[in-house]
C-alpha cells in the first residue's frame, strides 16, 4: 500500500490542560441545514439508483433555512411570518428524454425530515423553495444524454483536491457533548424524534475541561404552550439538569474526572414556540454545523470540507469524511490504540484509494496489521450504500 503512511505521533486532547467541545443539537439552525441537504441528496440518489441504476450529478450543499417570525408567551404561540427553506445547489433534471421531477424530490425530502424533528410545525409554517439549477461549464454534466455523460457511474474520481481527517476514540468531553444532547431524542425509522413534548429542539452543548474538571453548559428551550409560568419553566429545567448530571457522571465513571452540568445558567428564560430559533429570525447554512462525527472539537485537527448535501459517489468531503471516520473507529477497536486517520485526494485522481492515507497512532503498530483493516473498511466497501444509510444525528461512528 504505497499510499499509506503510519506514524506514532497521535495528538491526544486529554494531554492538554484545556479542552473545549461543542455540539449543535439536532434542532439548531445549522444542524437543520446540514440534515436537510443530506436528506435531499439521499432521496435524489435513491431515486436515481432505483430508476437508472446509478446516481446522477448533484450537489445541494448551499441550503438555507430560517428567517421565520413567531411570537410566543407562556401558554401561547403565534405565527407572524413563515420559516423559509431554500434548496440551493445543482441537480440533474433529465436523463436523455426522461424528465425528473426534482422539485417534488426536494420538497418531499425537506418536509419528511423537518416535520418529524420539529413536530409542532405545520405545513403553513414553512415555505420550501427548490432552487437547484443545471448551470455548469461542462456540457451535459447536469443534463446527461446517457450514461456516458456520467463517467463516475462506473469509475468515480476525486472531485476536488481535499483533505479529510477523523479520530477515535472520543475523549470524555467529546462523549459528554454528544450523549447529553442525544438524551433529548429517540430514534424511529432513521429519524430523530423529540423525547419530551415540553422541551424544544434547538439545544446546544458546550464542554470545557480544565485539567480534571469538566464544566458542561447546555442551552435547552422549553415549548411555550407547555410552559404556564416561569416557575414551571424553572422546575422543568432543574429536573432535566438533575438527570443530565447523573448521565454525565456515568459517562466519566472510569476516569479520574469531576463534572458539573448546568442548563440555561443564571435562570435565563429560553422558551420557543415551535422548537428552533429559525422561528425568531435566526438562520442556518450548510457547513456551519457539526463535523460528520456529530461534534465540534476545538482541540482536534478537523476536516475543513463540509459533508452535507455533496455527491455521495465522488465528492471527497462526503466519501472520505465518512470513510476516515469508519476507518479510525475500526483501527482503534481492532488494534486497541488511539488513532487519527487522514486522507488527501487530488482533483481528477483516484478517490479510493486516496492519493495519501495517514494513520497516526499512540503506540507502535506494524503497518502490515493495518492493511487488512484498510482493505475491509476502505478499499472493498460499498461506500455509497453505507453513506446513504448513515445518519450522523442518530449514529456516531
Amino acid at each position: 500500500m504505497d499510499f499509506l503512511s503510519v506514524t506514532k505521533d497521535y495528538q491526544d486532547p486529554m494531554l492538554s490542560p484545556i479542552e473545549v467541545v461543542e455540539r449543535k443539537g439536532v434542532g439548531h439552525p445549522d444542524s437543520l441545514a446540514d440534515a436537510l441537504a443530506n436528506e435531499v441528496s439521499v432521496k435524489f440518489s435513491r431515486y436515481c439508483l432505483d430508476r437508472f441504476g446509478f446516481v446522477l450529478h448533484h450537489n445541494v450543499d448551499k441550503l438555507f433555512i430560517g428567517a421565520g417570525h413567531f411570537q410566543n408567551d407562556y401558554g401561547s404561540c403565534e405565527r407572524i411570518s413563515p420559516i423559509q427553506v431554500r434548496v440551493n445547489g445543482r441537480m440533474s433534471n433529465v436523463l436523455g428524454n426522461e424528465h425528473i421531477d426534482i422539485e417534488s424530490i426536494q420538497r418531499e425530502a425537506v418536509s419528511q425530515y423537518l416535520f418529524q424533528v420539529l413536530p409542532r410545525l405545520t405545513v403553513d409554517d414553512v415555505v420550501i423553495t427548490p432552487n437547484a439549477t443545471q448551470c455548469t461549464k461542462v456540457p451535459h454534466w447536469f443534463t446527461p444524454r446517457n450514461r456516458d455523460d456520467v463517467p463516475d457511474a462506473t469509475a468515480p474520481k476525486a472531485n476536488d483536491t481535499s483533505f479529510c481527517v477523523s479520530h477515535w476514540p472520543p475523549t470524555p468531553a467529546e462523549s459528554i457533548a454528544y450523549r447529553l444532547e442525544r438524551y433529548f431524542w429517540e430514534e424511529k425509522d432513521g429519524f430523530a424524534i423529540p423525547r419530551f413534548p415540553e422541551i424544544g429542539q434547538d439545544i446546544k452543548v458546550l464542554v470545557l475541561r480544565q485539567e480534571n474538571r469538566l464544566e458542561v453548559t447546555l442551552c435547552v428551550p422549553t415549548i411555550s404552550v407547555h410552559t404556564a409560568s416561569y416557575e414551571q419553566y424553572r422546575d422543568m429545567i432543574m429536573e432535566h439538569e438533575k438527570k443530565l448530571q447523573e448521565l454525565a457522571e456515568s459517562i466519566i465513571s472510569c476516569h479520574r474526572l469531576d463534572v458539573s452540568v448546568r442548563i440555561n445558567p443564571y435562570q435565563r428564560l429560553y422558551m420557543l414556540g415551535v422548537g428552533s430559533c429559525i422561528e425568531c429570525g435566526e438562520e442556518g447554512m450548510v457547513g456551519r454545523g457539526n463535523t460528520i462525527s456529530g461534534i465540534i472539537s476545538s482541540h482536534r485537527v478537523h476536516t475543513q470540507e463540509s459533508w452535507a448535501g455533496k455527491n455521495p459517489v465522488y465528492h471527497t468531503g462526503r466519501v472520505l469524511g465518512y470513510l476516515t471516520s469508519k476507518l479510525a473507529h475500526a483501527v482503534s477497536a481492532r488494534l486497541n490504540v488511539k488513532c487519527s486517520v487522514s486522507a488527501m485526494t487530488r482533483c481528477g485522481d483516484s478517490l479510493i484509494p486516496p492519493r495519501f492515507l495517514g494513520v497516526s497512532v499512540d503506540q507502535d503498530v506494524n503497518p502490515k496489521d493495518l492493511e487488512p483493516i484498510i482493505e475491509s473498511e476502505l478499499l472493498s466497501v460499498n461506500y455509497l450504500q453505507e453513506i446513504l444509510s448513515f445518519r450522523p444525528w442518530i449514529e456516531r461512528l
